[in-house]
């Protein structure tokens, strides 16, 4: 296999952004292909990010600063820079903001792989906003090789927004390598109901609170994570509901391992959430919104329409042993194909698969150039 020059180029480096492509880069690393990260800092981005990216990847920072427009501007002339003077084989642009300035400053110089990580103009709340943030897209999308999306819906929503190449690379983790889709009884564990993350618009903490609120006199709640801003988790409190902090994510998982639950309550994803295939790793139950990203993953009776529904659903796996095992046979059964070591192939085919269609390109743009001179042009030559 021939070794690759791999780009990432992120402007919202953090969360699970950052959780996809540290795995990515880490892994081709150590496989021996030679791999850059380009990214810009945001709040959850960790200040020591070489205790959480391999050595052998190297970083960029861009000053990236979504904030202020001119910091765009900045950014793409420093990013086109770094590919003229690293020279990478494939480009690959997480989230719109990085598909539309890498889309601008590289389209048709090298190969380039854009991946939304969720379409900003199908969850815009204002019609102004989806109508610039699917011009954007657009742009972005023709600027590409091939759009790389992280769930079936992401494609579909892909191809309606022009795009003519679309792969689905499902979102992996770690714990979930070389599980096996049976296993052994999950045993009893204690009522204990968990929310994860960031408490922000798209995790709907006002509802996540509700429900967690509604089952709190069968099982202790608990929110593990916390707010940009100290209020919201101030309120989460005020209802009951214990709030962590931010923690590191080996605890995380240690806290998560130990819950009956895990509430999922967004009201949107791009793929299957990191969260969600972290509780399916250690069997904890999820019960989830009633968006597309959930469903390839867990059963119907998992996923609700309404606040009142979810809230009978967790009181029911709280209350019937025989229940809670019939979802987690499901969870187990599915969870095969969330696998970080499927994701981090597939990536790589993707990359190979767009370097020699580009390689193929130019060869082809090439030849005819040269059928094209006729022979008085030839004579000049």
């Amino acid at each position: 296999m021939t070794s690759l020059r791999i780009l990432h180029v992120s402007e919202a480096f953090g969360g699970g952004v950052l959780e996809t492509i540290r795995t990515i880069a880490n892994r081709h690393a150590a496989s021996g292909h030679d791999v850059a990260i380009a990214y810009g800092a945001r709040a959850e981005t960790p200040e020591e990010l070489r205790a959480v990216v391999d050595e052998r990847v190297e970083l960029f920072p861009l000053g990236w600063r979504r904030a202020h427009p001119l910091s765009h501007v900045r950014s793409g002339r420093r990013l086109r820079a770094l590919v003229n003077t690293w020279r990478p084989d494939v480009v690959h642009l997480h989230s719109s903001f990085a598909g539309v300035v890498g889309g601008l400053v590289l389209g048709g110089s090298v190969p380039l792989v854009y991946t939304p990580h969720a379409f900003a103009s199908r969850i815009a709340s204002l019609w102004v906003s989806r109508f610039a943030y699917g011009a954007a897209e657009k742009l972005a999308i023709s600027r590409s090789d091939v759009v790389g999306a992280v769930s079936e819906s992401e494609a579909s929503e892909a191809f309606a927004l022009g795009a003519r190449a679309v792969v689905v690379v499902h979102n992996g983790i770690p714990e979930l390598d070389d599980l096996p889709g049976e296993a052994g009884p999950r045993g009893r564990r204690a009522p204990l109901v968990v929310a994860l993350g960031r408490m922000v618009a798209q995790r709907q903490p006002e509802a996540h609170t509700r429900i967690l609120a509604a089952v709190r006199d069968v099982a202790d709640v608990v929110w593990i994570g916390g707010s940009p801003d100290p209020s919201v988790a101030s309120a989460v409190e005020h209802a009951g509901v214990a709030v962590t902090g931010w923690l590191p994510r080996p605890v995380v998982l240690e806290r998560l391992r130990s819950a009956s639950v895990y509430l999922h309550w967004t009201k949107w994803d791009a793929g299957v959430a990191w969260s969600v295939l972290e509780a399916v790793a250690l069997d904890v139950v999820v019960v989830a919104s009633d968006i597309a990203p959930n469903r390839p993953i867990l059963d119907p009776r998992q996923i609700c329409a309404a606040e009142s529904e979810a809230v009978e659903v967790i009181r029911r796996v709280l209350e019937d042993p025989a229940f809670a095992d019939e979802l987690i046979a499901v969870q187990r059964a599915r969870r095969v194909d969330y696998s970080a070591a499927l994701m981090v192939s597939r990536w790589l085919q993707v990359y190979e698969g767009v370097v020699a269609s580009g390689t193929s390109s130019r060869r082809t743009r090439t030849r005819r150039s040269r059928r094209a001179r006729t022979p008085r042009e030839d004579e000049r030559r």
